[in-house]
């Protein structure tokens, strides 16, 4: 009798012995795969982070270093200390080159989310013309900058421009010489900047709104909302972290837009449009002082830095 009462435990003993050695091999084969994928993972970001610092961290200390030296674009570099961040601080032309930049960046990036949300809106409702819509306001975003602002030129020149032509055929007269005056150089800028920027936010913000539940807008209608209300009770709430993302993204953006504004205006005329990319370009090509031009560069970087902080944390908050 102790026989048999003996040999049943000693198996149950016997097979979860076992069982629990082959968990503990399995548990130690998945603990050396993952070290492997680890350190496989980390083998292969080597070449990323080389490629990061020698692009972006070492042009970067470069720039730092180069705005507390004078230098010429030849020859060793001089230390100057804080004089290029002092120079700059009392120079008009940076102030007035700064209040331009940050008016030309929160303008454009105000008109581009405007007209991006209310587009995206019209064609979520599938107004007529909806789906055209979607490829006809990407064009611009795709189109090369140059290409983009010798076309725009052309419009905006006295008489001969879509433009004036346009305004003419209505009674405002055909003859504006938008670009050539210090008065209104800076609004067909500003134009360009939307035209060309709004089809990206357009379709982002497409996205965005189509994620948006059915449910929530039948249910708005059986409550009796129109589209209106739809719109400001229900999408703008949603989508609002969007918005605010993108937004900050296209301060950034702008703020650091070169090509157009140079290919329109060259930075003027007298300066009217000489946003700081321009006005960093002139202190080094055309003035040579690389080190007045690297001084402002770090002042814009962290200008832009505090922008984009301010700009992720009221997204955040938007979504929580």
């Amino acid at each position: 009798m102790s026989v048999k009462n003996e040999s049943p435990s000693k198996e149950v003993s016997t097979s979860s012995t076992q069982g629990r050695n082959l968990f503990s091999r399995k548990k130690k084969a998945r603990i050396g795969l993952n070290a492997i994928n680890i350190r496989s993972a980390r083998f292969t970001l080597i070449p990323v982070f080389v490629l990061l610092f020698v692009f972006l961290a070492l042009p970067m200390i470069n720039s730092v270093k180069l705005s507390f030296s004078r230098w010429g674009g030849l020859g060793p570099l001089e230390a100057v200390g804080l004089n290029n961040y002092k120079f700059l601080f009392s120079d008009p032309q940076m102030r007035y080159s700064s209040r331009i930049t940050i008016f030309y960046a929160f303008t454009v990036a105000f008109f581009v989310v405007a007209i991006g949300t209310l587009l995206a809106a019209a064609v979520s409702a599938n107004v007529r013309g909806h789906k055209a819509m979607k490829l006809i306001w990407f064009f611009p975003g795709i189109a090369p900058p140059t290409a983009v602002a010798i076309f725009w030129s052309s419009g905006f020149q006295p008489e001969s421009g879509v433009v004036n032509i346009l305004l003419g055929k209505i009674g405002l007269g055909n003859n504006h010489a938008w670009l050539a005056s210090s008065d209104t150089a800076l609004f067909p800028v500003i134009f360009v900047g939307i035209w060309s920027a709004v089809g990206f936010a357009f379709l982002v913000i497409l996205g965005a709104v189509e994620q948006i539940p059915v449910s929530l807008r039948e249910a708005a209608l059986v409550d009796g909302a129109n589209m209106r209300q739809q719109f400001t009770k229900i999408t703008l709430p949603l989508i609002r972290p969007i918005l605010m993302t993108i937004f900050t993204l296209e301060i950034i953006w702008t703020f650091n837009g070169f090509t157009v504004v140079w290919a329109m205006t060259n930075g003027g005329p007298s300066d009217s449009t000489s946003i700081l990319p321009i006005l960093a370009y002139k202190e080094a090509f055309r003035y040579g002082r690389f080190g007045t031009a690297a001084a402002m560069a770090v002042i814009t970087g962290i200008f832009l830095m505090i922008v984009g902080t301010i700009g992720i944390r009221l997204s955040r908050s938007e979504q929580q």
